[in-house]
């Protein structure tokens, strides 16, 4: 996405928290503030410290205990010792508290309502799963943040480090005896000269020095100049559910566009049925044929993207 493009969305977002009355204790219909609230909403689903609710809200421990403690003055909430740690304590709601919470969620239950009337069942669903999608990329790209994460074009230091994370993850998907795919590829074990070539590029993922996956882009052997081939894109099995294999298949895409090219062409395999999943998602249709001649006839799923 463009800047500005990215400050709209931003912008869009900012308007949908002050709706929410995210800035205003009195739009919850209780004196609680945004963090007091949420702190009861989880303590009734389930007794926790300070760590826990730190963990779950997202926010300092610092902040958590401050308002653990003006809630715990109000009596809106019971603390206990831990079993496990003597030294800690554990919160849980108290009858006032689970008074107020009921109110607060009658209130926020009547505005919600009011506000989906106002659109139809399919903009409900509509909704519902974007707001969805975009909590799980929120959360994916602040996990990504908070471990350091970065990806980066690959250097020559990086060429054994990701032959065995693509090696690895043959193993793991138990393809590793299939002839005709990538894993037997000669460029495999240095991928940064293969990748040297006008219109190709290859990007790992990083993290405190260790190589956790990447993603290619090179012209599709065989077919005209305005077509490309996403190659090798492969994650360590510890860097799953963090959305990164998105984000690498985001970056292949608008570099592949960068490039100039039309199409964006891959070849993959039936065992391999999130990574089409992954494929779907971001535009790639399926064809009846191959295309070009990238020498992997193992590879029994085709798919073509239109570039912008």
């Amino acid at each position: 996405m463009h800047t500005n493009e990215i400050e709209e969305f931003r912008a869009a977002l900012r308007e949908m928290v002050r709706e929410l009355g995210m800035l205003n204790r009195k739009s919850s219909g209780t004196d609680l503030s945004p963090l007091q609230s949420h702190i009861l909403i989880e303590l009734d689903r389930e007794p926790a410290g300070v760590t826990e609710l730190a963990r779950r809200l997202c926010v300092e421990k610092s902040s958590i205990s401050r308002t653990l403690r003006g809630l715990e003055d109000a009596n809106l909430l019971a603390r206990t010792q831990d079993e496990s740690d003597g030294r800690a304590a554990v919160f849980n709601l108290s009858h006032e508290g689970a008074t107020v919470l009921k109110d607060l969620t009658e209130h926020a239950n009547d505005f919600t309502a009011q506000a989906l009337s106002l659109a139809s069942d399919s903009e409900k669903q509509q909704i519902y799963q974007s707001v969805k999608s975009l909590t799980r990329a929120l959360a994916n790209a602040r996990s990504q943040r908070d471990l350091h994460v970065q990806i980066r074009p690959i250097c020559s230091e990086d060429n054994h480090a990701i032959a065995e994370v693509i090696r690895q993850s043959f193993r793991d998907n138990k393809i590793d005896h299939l002839e005709g795919v990538s894993l037997h590829d000669p460029a495999l074990n240095d991928l940064t000269s293969a990748y040297q070539k006008s219109g190709s590029g290859y990007w790992v993922v990083e993290r405190e020095g260790k190589i956790l996956g990447g993603v290619g882009i090179a012209p599709l052997q065989g077919a005209g100049e305005e077509y490309c081939e996403l190659q090798k894109l492969y994650l360590d099995s510890s860097a799953t559910g963090l959305g990164l294999g998105r984000r690498l298949m985001a970056l292949a895409i608008e570099r592949a566009e960068a490039f100039g090219y039309r199409y964006c062409y891959l070849e993959t395999l039936n065992e391999l049925s999130s990574a089409v999943s992954l494929y779907e998602a971001f535009g790639f249709k399926h064809l009846d044929g191959s295309l070009g001649n990238t020498g992997h006839n193992s590879c029994e799923i085709c798919m073509l993207k239109t570039l912008k």
